[in-house]
């Protein structure tokens, strides 16, 4: 059942444009055969038109005789994999999309996103999803919950802009 845009949830604030919600799900980096988030895909089949992109799925395109992840010397290639999710998820939120990007830890930083939102104007929307008490009002204890309705309590929140985050 997806919802359109017309009278449906949109990241983007309104009248057709897009927007990004980075989505935070360490439980889903194992995923369903490995396959990631079911949360995130279950958001990208009622976000509509929607793009899901995965910022695993960035990191591993670089061929740079991959290190193990941890290492400080990988803070160059995690960064620049982040920043290429950023522009490619905010080229889809300028073309209409809603477009959830589904990271499985915290990125080091939300400036590339905040800096992508500022310049194209598409709104930033921040959810990380835990299985502890919330510390900050953009996580969500989805402990109680099952994808299906972790999904459903977030396309509620997105529509009140619950999540957004400023520039």
């Amino acid at each position: 059942m997806n919802r359109t845009t017309v009278g449906g949830p949109e990241l983007g604030g309104g009248r057709g444009a897009g927007g990004v919600l980075v989505l935070v799900d360490p439980a889903g980096a194992a995923g369903e055969g490995g396959h990631g988030s079911p949360v995130a895909a279950l958001l990208a089949q009622e976000l509509h038109p929607s793009a899901h992109l995965r910022t695993d799925d960035f990191l591993q395109v670089i061929r740079d005789g991959r290190r193990p992840d941890r290492l400080p010397e990988n803070d160059r290639r995690h960064a620049t994999a982040l920043a290429a999710a950023a522009q490619a998820a905010f080229a889809y939120a300028t073309g209409g999309y809603q477009v959830v990007v589904e990271c499985p830890e915290p990125p080091a930083t939300l400036d590339t996103f905040r800096r992508e939102s500022r310049a194209t104007g598409a709104a930033l929307h921040y959810v990380v999803l835990t299985t502890t008490p919330p510390t900050s009002p953009h996580e969500l204890d989805t402990t109680p919950l099952t994808p299906e309705t972790t999904a459903k309590s977030l396309l509620t929140a997105l529509t009140t802009r619950t999540h957004l985050l400023g520039w």
